[in-house]
């Protein structure tokens, strides 16, 4: 039988491997000369036994070869068949030298039981469920009943498709795992020799989460947990006292090589960094034997294991340690909770509260230090394994206990410096200096906030890798950045508010006086303008960007100078277009109306008909053409209409919005009310049909204003006869002389022929009839109105008269339907 894999020398002693137990279930006696080979024989506690098991074919090998640097043999891909046979053991390749610097440090974690770099002693156990032993299970039970006595950390490697299943995911051979880990200790005052079992989850693809992986995984274990049967000391036990589990996701080997290297280098650490939070190796799962005995240790439990006997672990000399280590453990957190009490008295019940509590740090350190003092000076004559071991757990769980204050401390701290991070910011909004610039404000909010927390929880820590702030460091940070960004967003709103306000007043006050007299480039000069509006009033607020010549660089969004970055103040710069073209449209929506569009027409109709080019007023006379200089000044009018109508430049290219308003109201939905702008109908300022609308009632004005200028050209003035004067004087002396004698009368006569005149010249005697006219139609409807009233009312009071009378009511009724219809023939 060989021993090795491969043969020995001096310059590759660490690849050598060993087989421990062969595939006929014997034990090699060579393992301590292994242990020489690779310089591991004076170790003595500094080892750990990491173990593998898993079904056949499924990569153990490789796991084990990528995580530790082994050179464990490998399956052939090609024919699929097993290649690990029996148990094989080999030395994890040294850590790097940072890691071996780190766990060299006087502060090292007392994962290790000792202070230099742990060796990792890893077993490679035959695969389960293979076609080569078929339905022969013996060997894969005492494999790895030997594994579970002999490790410290058990990896369960299994793919993703495997989890699940019984067999697949080896749920039967764990079952025997925990009746047998059952078995070890059946004395009532001894604890179990703890275990973590670390499941290797292969080919993970990501659909399905860890956490479900996980909770499958658990929810098998712990079925399979309740269902054995236990001694009595072990009956209310759980599987979390015997086992720590832990779970790691690898991606596949071949399909994600990177990520799959990635991974694995960092689940390495997990076992060869003891500065790592994620470290695996505790002192509970260490077994307590010195490197030189542990081939006798091993050996002696392979044979009970053979010959199928129940496995006797501990030594009397350690039961009795134990068992005293358990009492005087009790005896020192009895002594905790006692000093706990008075330190809540002590604090007025603030360890653990909301609020910060002073000389937090002292407080819990005088507690912990007289704990460890009392478990020390009584259990420290005791087997130094089992007095270290207790001595962890009895620190693990003083720490446990501090550990929930210290991070109720943590968060009144947490909270304490948000307010003065806040407290800090608004006290300087409120007091409106700009002789600091906001941004210095806020970054000196911050660093004293985060000072406070950094200061108050250092001090509160007894233990820097037990009592460690880094989370809650992490978390405040988190929501400082936050409420960083919040305040700088509302200055931010802030300034674009002031800017929006400019930008809709200017539009307000000066927008209409591009429509007073509609030319083809007018929208020219309104899409400048509005260009114009928006970038003085954003420069007038915020600090442009200039490229390395000093120059404005347009292709970058202004700065707020409230230190955001420059995605958030390109976002600012988008609502506040977006926010200008809204109110643009609300402003040309008023500006173009009907009524306003009906009087701009009128208005340069009766410019070009009414008045000359030199801006006299024309007065029409008989022979004159009217018709032409109508018909001209219509078509003139009519002509602006579509400038109004269509916000088009003079290439005749439509203005659309530049931003993307469907984008902004998504994302900013209570903008959006009743009506929104749509960039692709901006430019259609007024509809087909609305122009027709207009077109008709401008035209039926012009059409007016014709039919007054042809009525005045038909007013002919016979001429009077000499004679006809004379005979009026004659005959109309006394009426003449009594107007002559009568001055008010002389005066009325005077100006009514000042009047005439006047009408005559200007040639108004049109209007005037029309005005008569008009005048005289409404008061002729008022009239019959208020008759009809009249009639109607007296027809109701007559008609209960006449029927105490005895009368017929319809009697009356025709002389009220003639009167009715007198009154419609006269209209």
């Amino acid at each position: 039988m060989s021993t090795l894999n491969h043969p020995l020398s001096s310059s590759d002693t660490e690849d050598m491997s060993l087989q421990l137990i062969d595939e006929s279930k014997t034990y090699n006696p060579q393992t301590f000369s292994y242990f020489k080979d690779v310089n591991i024989e004076k170790c003595g506690l500094n080892y750990h036994i990491v173990s593998v098991f898993g079904s056949q074919s499924t990569g153990k090998s490789t796991l084990l070869n990528a995580l530790f640097g082994t050179r464990f043999d490998v399956m052939n891909e090609i024919q699929r068949r097993q290649t690990t046979k029996g148990i094989w053991m080999a030395l994890a390749k040294p850590a790097s030298p940072q890691l071996l610097k780190s766990s060299l440090a006087e502060d090292a974690p007392a994962s290790s039981p000792s202070t230099a770099t742990p060796n990792i002693l890893v077993l490679d156990v035959e695969g389960t469920d293979g076609r080569e032993r078929g339905e022969d299970q013996d060997f894969e039970r005492k494999s790895a009943l030997f594994a579970l006595a002999t490790s410290e950390v058990l990896i369960v490697n299994m793919w993703e498709s495997q989890v699940g299943l019984y067999q697949g995911a080896n749920m039967g051979l764990l079952k025997t795992v925990f009746e047998v880990n059952l078995t070890l200790f059946q004395n009532a005052s001894t604890k179990p020799n703890r275990s973590r079992i670390i499941f290797v989850i292969r080919d993970h693809i990501g659909t399905t989460p860890l956490a479900n992986l996980q909770a499958t995984v658990v929810a098998d274990l712990k079925r399979i947990w309740e269902s054995l049967s236990k001694p009595p000391p072990a009956a209310n036990s759980s599987l979390d006292d015997f086992f720590d589990l832990q779970f790691y996701a690898l991606p596949h080997k071949i399909l994600m090589p990177e990520q799959f290297s990635a991974s694995t280098a960092q689940l390495s650490q997990y076992f060869t960094d003891p500065s790592s939070s994620s470290y695996v190796f505790k002192p509970e799962y260490h077994r307590g034997v010195p490197i030189d005995g542990w081939p006798i240790y091993s050996e002696k439990i392979w044979e009970q294991i053979e010959d199928n006997k129940d496995l006797d672990l501990p030594t009397q000399q350690i039961l009795v340690a134990r068992f005293r280590c358990e009492e005087i453990a009790a005896q020192a957190w009895g002594t905790f909770e006692t000093s706990l009490i008075e330190a809540q008295k002590a604090t007025n019940n603030g360890l653990g509260g909301p609020k910060v509590v002073e000389g937090f740090g002292r407080v819990i350190e005088s507690i912990r230090n007289g704990t460890l003092e009392i478990f020390d000076s009584l259990a420290s004559r005791y087997e130094k394994s089992v007095y270290k071991a207790k001595r962890a757990d009895l620190l693990n769980k003083v720490d446990t206990r501090l550990a929930n204050l210290y991070k109720a401390q943590l968060l009144a701290l947490h909270k304490k410096a948000v307010a003065i991070f806040n407290n800090a910011v608004s006290a300087s909004t409120n007091e409106q200096s700009k002789s600091t610039p906001f941004i210095d404000v806020v970054r000196k909010a911050r660093s004293d906030a985060l000072d406070f927390f950094v200061t108050n929880a250092t001090e509160a820590s007894v233990d820097p890798h037990v009592f460690t702030h880094n989370d809650e460091l992490s978390n405040l940070e988190t929501e400082l950045d936050d409420a960083e960004t919040k305040v700088k967003r509302q200055e931010i709103k802030k300034i674009s508010t002031k800017i929006l306000k400019k930008i809709k007043s200017t539009l307000f006050t000066d927008l209409d006086g591009y429509f007073q007299s509609p030319e083809e480039d007018t929208w020219d000069k309104v899409l400048t303008f509005f260009n114009n509006t928006i970038q003085f009033a954003v420069s007038s607020a915020t600090k442009l960007p200039t490229d390395k010549n000093g120059l404005v660089d347009g292709s970058k969004a202004p700065d707020f100078g409230v230190g955001a970055s420059p995605e958030e103040n390109e976002e600012s710069i988008f609502k506040i277009r977006c926010e200008a073209w809204i109110a643009l449209d609300a402003r040309l929506k008023e500006i173009i109306k009907e009524d306003n569009i009906l009087l701009r027409l009128r208005e340069t109709f009766e410019d070009l008909f009414r008045y000359d080019d030199n801006g006299v007023p024309l007065v029409w006379k008989a022979g004159d053409d009217i018709e032409g200089p109508y018909l001209k000044a219509r078509e003139q009018a009519l002509k602006i209409l579509p400038i109004y109508s269509n916000a088009v430049t003079k290439s005749g290219k439509p203005i659309i919005p530049d931003v993307d308003l469907e984008k902004y109201y998504e994302e900013n939905p209570e903008d959006s009310g009743d009506f929104v702008v749509e960039n692709s109908t901006f430019s259609t300022r007024l509809s087909a049909n609305r122009q027709q609308e207009i077109t008709k009632k401008f035209k039926k004005q012009a059409d007016a204003a014709y039919v007054e200028a042809k009525r005045s050209t038909t007013q002919v003035f016979s001429r009077i006869p000499a004679w006809f004067y004379v005979i009026l004087l004659v005959l109309g002396w006394n009426e003449l002389m009594a107007v002559l004698r009568n001055p008010l009368l002389f005066v009325f006569v005077l100006l009514a022929g000042a009047g005439a005149y006047v009408a005559h010249t200007l040639n108004l005697w049109g209007p005037i009839l029309s005005v008569t006219g008009a005048m005289t139609e409404r008061t002729t409807e008022i009239s019959k109105q208020k008759l009809r009233e009249f009639l109607e009312v007296s027809g109701q009071q007559q008609e209960p008269a006449s029927g105490r009378r005895g009368a017929r009511p319809v009697a009356a009724q025709p002389v009220e339907d003639i009167e009715l219809d007198d009154l419609t023939r006269k209209e």
